[in-house]
């Protein structure tokens, strides 16, 4: 698996989130578009009746309500709320809005009830059981609301029953979304519970498949990557990226005297070490790209360094030099290191960066190995580097 791809896919996924407002918006205004074009048309049917002064309020606050919710959408604020939170306050301001109709309009009980019952489906997929239901009682108060004001403080109902009807045909379809809302409630609790499973997977094969299966370090692949990536940047930015490659000295004569068992476990000792050094350098001097340290294949290691220079890339590799001579494996297995260390020149390949590495090793071996060898003169950069502290032994 392609750690590049992965990478895309969280972008998709990022964008998808912050365009999401934008989305539950359009959706929105599109019902409340919907609604103003059946009430038009049951005006003009002769089905209901609303007042100049009724039909501008009710477009007014529409307006001012849309403008609210683009607003939030635009401004990137509403990609900080949760999606539940932005679809329950557009369902609050649809159910204001169907009461506000039912209580201005003459007629059009039906057109009402389809108001209420829209309001709430907007929000059904969107919140969990517990708000459905506190937003289907707020609905079914509304609607009662209505009707008693229409019957006894408007006056424009004569016959209550109808409404009757209407309210107990509305209170059992809410009923029966309510129950719905507890089956999509179920199954949205197990498609997170199976997404939760599915991303700690996908976890478990992105580390391994980055990582060496010995040592625990980033693998060829993976340090390959990071370099082209740290490439890049330096080209940018005009910034510093240094590379330290290490061996382990007479390696193969320690695999022949005491085995491949025991050459495997200094072999993890060693990067586990290193990793240790490495961890308290970044703790010493903060910076927004991180040391990486993988294993570059049999006894050879590399260490990539941003925003360090020659000079503070062979301080580091002292200091690995130093841990690793100082105190031997497991108590018993005295090893040393030998380093080429080289900077990153602009306009370079990787390979030619790392080519100058691997010269800069092979002169620490042939003088004599347990030493830090450094590359030739580094091209200066303009841009603030790190200078690595001094190690204390």
């Amino acid at each position: 698996m392609r750690i590049n791809s992965l990478n895309d896919a969280k972008d998709i996924r990022q964008a998808e989130l912050d365009a999401r407002p934008m989305l539950q918006f359009a959706m929105a205004f599109g019902l409340y578009l919907l609604w103003a074009g059946i009430v038009w048309l049951g005006v003009a049917a002769g089905q209901l009746s609303l007042s100049s002064q009724g039909a501008l309020i009710l477009l007014s606050g529409i307006a001012a309500t849309n403008a609210l919710f683009f607003g939030l959408a635009r401004s990137g604020a509403g990609v900080d709320l949760a999606p539940a939170g932005l679809a329950t306050a557009q369902c609050l301001f649809g159910i204001g809005w169907a009461t506000a109709f039912m209580m201005l309009a003459v007629g059009g009980s039906q057109l009402s009830l389809g108001m209420f019952v829209c309001a709430n489906l907007f929000a059904l997929s969107q919140v969990r059981r517990h708000s459905f239901i506190a937003l289907a009682a707020v609905a079914g108060v509304c609607y009662g609301v209505a009707t008693l004001t229409r019957y006894g403080v408007a006056g424009t109902i004569t016959d209550l029953r109808p409404e009757l009807l209407n309210l107990v045909i509305f209170l059992g379809v809410m009923g029966w979304l309510t129950l719905f809302a507890s089956y999509l409630d179920d199954l949205r609790q197990q498609l997170q519970d199976r997404n939760a499973e599915l991303r700690q997977h996908i976890r478990k094969v992105v580390r391994i498949a980055e990582r060496d299966h010995l040592t625990k370090s980033f693998n060829r692949h993976y340090i390959m990557d990071s370099l082209a990536r740290e490439k890049g940047r330096a080209d940018r930015s005009n910034t510093p990226v240094s590379v330290c490659i290490f061996d382990l000295d007479h390696f193969k004569a320690l695999n022949d005297k005491h085995g491949h068992l025991v050459g495997d476990r200094v072999l993890k000792r060693f990067a586990k070490r290193v990793r240790g050094e490495l961890r308290a350098m970044d703790l010493a001097n903060p910076s927004e790209h991180r040391r990486s340290f993988g294993r570059f294949g049999g006894e050879e290691f590399i260490a990539i360094l941003p925003s360090t220079t020659l000079t503070g890339a062979g301080a580091c590799g002292e200091r690995i030099r130093a841990a690793v001579a100082d105190r031997p494996f497991d108590d018993v297995y005295q090893v040393t290191v030998s380093a080429g260390v080289a900077q990153y020149q602009r306009g370079e390949t990787v390979p030619q960066l790392l080519a100058r590495a691997d010269e800069a090793l092979y002169r620490a071996k042939a003088e004599g190995r347990n030493r830090v060898e450094l590359d030739g003169k580094p091209e200066p950069c303009s841009a603030e580097v790190h200078t690595l502290r001094p190690s204390n032994g």
